[in-house]
């Protein structure tokens, strides 16, 4: 039954990808030209990437360290893989971004678009966090969401950047939840 939900979900993600890449070009323009005061105050700060780091890996270690460090190593390890896969990913595709590109301080490389690094690490981190502060689940999800979505109102990425990184941190994220619990042979702990 896990194999046909993850197999669903790989299906339901490329049709969404597909999907969300005929309409970038509309989604972006739609977003150029609408703005509200409220959302580009929370979203401004949602969009920082220090901050969705803050708040989907270094507080929960934080919290959780004394009881599970396992899970902690996990969430450490599945942020610096969809981190660097992401990264990997965009020098290979290098889709520039829908605003004008600009470069990382004293490296000069560019910081193209495909896919959204926000979306990949924040939704990578999900599988691990909703399993084990269910919970807080509606905020965790709801978080991942708002920080993936701040992305595009901005016109940092375009809406297929988003969808692709959302849906392969999310399978990413998945993958090193269950070699953990396979590591650990059922330990309840995870």
């Amino acid at each position: 039954m896990r194999k046909i939900s993850d197999t669903l979900t790989l299906i339901i993600g490329s049709l969404l990808f597909l999907l969300s890449y005929k309409f970038d070009s509309q989604i972006n323009l739609l977003f150029k030209n609408l703005k509200f005061p409220v959302f580009d105050a929370v979203l401004g700060v949602v969009t920082n990437f220090g901050f969705v780091v803050l708040v989907v890996v270094l507080i929960p270690c934080l919290a959780i360290y004394k009881k599970n460090r396992k899970l902690v190593y996990l969430l450490w390890l599945t942020f610096i893989a969809s981190f660097a896969v992401s990264f990997a990913i965009k020098l290979i595709v290098l889709r520039q971004r829908p605003v004008e590109a600009f470069t990382y301080p004293f490296t000069h490389i560019i910081n193209y678009s495909f896919p959204s690094m926000h979306a990949m690490v924040v939704f990578s981190l999900l599988p691990a966090l909703i399993r084990y502060l269910p919970k807080q689940k509606s905020f965790w999800t709801g978080f991942a969401f708002l920080a993936a979505f701040s992305r595009i109102y901005f016109g940092f990425h375009f809406l297929s950047d988003v969808v692709f990184g959302a849906f392969a941190g999310y399978l990413l994220g998945i993958f090193y939840w269950n070699c953990m619990r396979k590591e650990n042979y059922g330990n309840k702990q995870l």
